[in-house]
């Protein structure tokens, strides 16, 4: 028997294909119980934070130092970033932002997100 990750056969190393974020992320949702509220939810995964909110939409949410910032990083409580981005993934041309204000939380939980995205205007995609 191999290790994990080789060719129990030959013991050569078997090549992993990345893990799509678009299946990994359906996959997530089809194991949420079904909303009977309009309650935000929100995904963990390793490296991602969703939030389906409460209208039902699925955003990837990450923190940044500009509105418009390429280097886009996975959020955190405690964050040290001026800014929340959320990217619509059914709209992957709609992206909103959230300016923390001096003393705001950066908290990740459903309803910090929810109230951070209601309070977040267009950005630029």
């Amino acid at each position: 028997m191999g290790t994990a990750g080789t060719n129990a056969t030959t013991g050569s190393p078997q090549s992993q294909s990345p893990i799509n974020c678009a299946s990994s992320v359906a996959a997530a949702l089809a194991v949420l119980p079904f909303p009977t509220d309009d309650a935000p939810r929100v995904i963990r995964q390793f490296t991602s934070v969703f939030l389906v909110s409460s209208s039902g939409e699925l955003w990837r949410v990450y923190d940044a130092d500009a509105p418009a910032a390429v280097d886009r990083q996975m959020p955190s409580r405690g964050s040290k970033h001026p800014y929340r981005v959320f990217v619509a993934l059914a709209r992957k041309s709609q992206v909103r932002v959230h300016s923390f204000r001096t003393g705001e939380t950066t908290d990740t939980d459903p309803v910090a997100l929810q109230e951070q995205l209601n309070d977040s205007t267009l950005g630029i995609s």
